[in-house]
């Protein structure tokens, strides 16, 4: 997910080269079903599934975002690109913009899973701005342990405070509108929380809208 260019770090969450396989797939696809209508015999499953095939990864290729975060210890700068076909987003922020790093657990679902561990705990990165906060990477991270061993490469170089406090992370949720991710946190801190009163407290603080971290 990460190497080190020069003095920078570099943040990748998927490459350049991904969307064009992808593209390079579908016209391959594309190939394949025109071969398919000029055969003697048509294979009408052949020419159905290679045109889905295609679709499928045309449309991947068209959609995929690339996002790439560099941190310049050189210019004291860090820079975010994120690119999708038709059009390139950067920001640029200097170093001292941030004001610490927050290292925040979030949920997803696997429904295959039972439902007991069907919400799996993830962790991210943020750079805490005065106004926003920035994902160091929209990779989330199996553990708690390997966020921190991430967000303490980058704490050198940026000279500032890691957080993992739970009631940052609760507000960041909260304040982010995350509001199902909001409830579990709650209710991993506090186990004794039913789900109606925990649900009740999210409820309250975001109709409330705390300020930013």
């Amino acid at each position: 997910m990460s190497s080190a260019s020069s003095a920078s770090l570099i943040f990748r969450d998927s490459s350049e080269w991904l969307r064009y396989v992808l593209l390079a797939g579908s016209v391959g696809m594309c190939v394949l079903v025109v071969n398919s209508f000029t055969e003697a015999e048509r294979d009408i499953g052949k020419i159905i599934g290679g045109a889905l095939g295609a679709l499928l990864l045309g449309f991947s290729g068209y959609v995929i975002q690339v996002r790439r975060l560099v941190i310049d210890p050189a210019r004291r700068e860090v820079t975010v690109t994120g690119k999708s076909l038709t059009k390139s987003v950067t920001d640029q922020f200097r170093f001292d913009e941030v004001v610490k790093l927050l290292v925040l657990p979030t949920y997803d679902r696997d429904e295959e899973l039972l439902p007991v561990n069907r919400q799996r705990e993830r962790w991210s990165v943020l750079l805490v701005l005065k106004d926003r906060t920035i994902p160091v990477s929209t990779n989330l991270y199996a553990s708690k342990e390997h966020a921190l061993r991430e967000a303490n490469r980058l704490q050198p170089l940026l000279n500032v405070d890691i957080s993992d406090s739970p009631d940052e992370g609760l507000a960041h949720l909260i304040h982010t509108g995350k509001t199902v991710d909001a409830v579990t946190a709650l209710r991993r801190q506090q186990p004794e929380t039913t789900l109606t009163q925990a649900k009740e407290i999210v409820g309250h603080a975001t109709s409330r809208r705390k300020p930013p971290l």
